[in-house]
């Protein structure tokens, strides 16, 4: 009987943890929904307090009055979001500038969103399925494509565009801005990357948008934010040095 109570409990146990990882796949389209999984972690904030806790956060789907100790990864959370969603629904603009010993050439590197989320987009960002798993509080992030962005995601499929990949890292302690930081070493990593397949000598600078394709990776390697983007990339321009 005891044996049968335990399989029981387990079996409860591990539906609640996991039943939230499963109807969200990593197959599902982002052509007309733009979907992926954040996660914060849960331990309490210097200078956090209960009562720092405000009526609208309490009113959120994925915080009760009573679940209180989870309002600063909920605030963590919906930092990020809006960032990682302007990156999937109008991409980011950037500026490269390789690293040139000869020439005494500093590496540079900058970007922007093309597109700033307006406040009506920012309220149909959604967090779903929310659940608790060690120290991490993790939910999915939902934003409605409108049929304008859908034909948009389309035609940067649909036309040549260079798919290219980067991986960053930034220190955990630095929340949202090691995210960023993670995220932009990422994108010039996959820049340069793709830069030294089609050129035979270092540009001077190469500059253009690119459109995450696929819901970004962010986990944690050696204490460090890990993360993988995967991107459509559009070249504005490449300068090259005329002389040596």
């Amino acid at each position: 009987m005891e044996k049968r109570l335990r399989t029981v409990v387990l079996f409860l146990f591990f539906s609640i943890i996991l039943f939230p990882l499963f109807p969200f796949g990593s197959g599902v389209s982002q052509e007309n929904l733009v979907r992926f999984s954040l996660w914060a972690q849960t331990e309490v904030y210097p200078g956090f307090f209960k009562s720092d806790v405000s009526e609208k956060e309490k009113s959120l789907n994925i915080v009760r009055e009573e679940d209180e100790w989870y309002s600063v990864p909920v605030r963590k959370i919906r930092e990020i979001a809006p960032f990682l969603v302007e990156g999937m629904v109008y991409g980011w603009r950037f500026s490269y500038t390789p690293y040139d010993r000869a020439r005494g050439v500093e590496e540079f590197f900058e970007f922007e969103p093309v597109n700033r989320l307006s406040e009506e987009e920012l309220s149909r960002i959604h967090y779903k399925k929310p659940w608790a798993e060690g120290d991490r509080l993790s939910a999915w992030v939902e934003f409605q494509r409108t049929a304008f962005q859908s034909h948009r995601f389309r035609a940067w499929e649909s036309v040549l565009h260079p798919r290219i990949k980067g991986v960053g890292f930034a220190h955990l302690s630095k929340g949202f801005d090691g995210i960023r930081e993670a995220s932009e070493e990422a994108l010039k990593n996959a820049v340069r990357e793709y830069e030294r397949t089609i050129l035979k000598t270092k540009p001077k600078e190469v500059s253009g948008i690119v459109l995450i394709r696929e819901p970004p990776l962010i986990g944690i390697d050696a204490g460090r934010y890990r993360i993988t983007l995967d991107f459509f990339m559009e070249t504005d321009r490449i300068l090259e040095y005329r002389t040596f």
